[in-house]
């Protein structure tokens, strides 16, 4: 809704200021516990974290710092081969939905480098190159282009598909690997 006491006939130097009252609007939504916005499922809010690390207030890079940290260190992001899942199906951004999408990490990864580059956060740092190296060694196609997505159902070792069994691993699994 307009913010109160506006009026669209009026001037638009009388117009009260758009940026203040988005601010406002994000600070009310925003999940004190978790990060982001509201609760589950949560998605990476792209053009919100952009918005917020553009703007000069600190309050606004609190917001965007948060939810980039929260991401950075949840199960959406793949501590082990990079990149980041498409949402979360929790509030905690620990439950992944394991699809891996190109648009996601691309528009992610300019986020990490902003909040890097202003704040100097390591935890920033390392999502943004874990992001790109993903980008690099799995999205990457032959002729130079890049996939779109892999998609979250996967293989199964008696051959089923279900959903993050490449990601998911047994006990047994991750000793062996260990």
């Amino acid at each position: 809704p307009p913010p109160a006491g506006w009026d669209p006939s009026a001037p638009a130097t009388d117009l009260p200021d758009v940026g203040d009252a988005a601010l406002a609007s994000l600070r009310a939504a925003f999940d004190e516990r978790h990060g982001g916005f509201g609760g589950a499922p949560k998605f990476p809010p792209h053009a919100t974290l952009r918005w917020l690390n553009a703007r000069s207030e600190p309050e606004a890079h609190a917001l965007a710092d948060a939810t980039l940290r929260a991401i950075a260190r949840g199960g959406i992001h793949d501590p082990l081969g990079g990149g980041v899942a498409r949402y979360s199906v929790d509030e905690r951004w620990a439950v992944p939905h394991f699809e891996k999408m190109l648009y996601d990490n691309v528009q992610l990864l300019p986020r990490w480098v902003e909040a890097w580059t202003r704040s100097g956060e390591p935890t920033f740092l390392r999502a943004a190159r874990s992001t790109f190296a993903w980008l690099q060694a799995e999205m990457r196609l032959p002729d130079g282009g890049y996939a779109t997505a892999l998609d979250a159902d996967s293989e199964t070792p008696d051959g089923r598909h279900e959903e993050g069994a490449f990601y998911a691993w047994t006990a047994t699994e991750f000793d062996a690997a260990v």
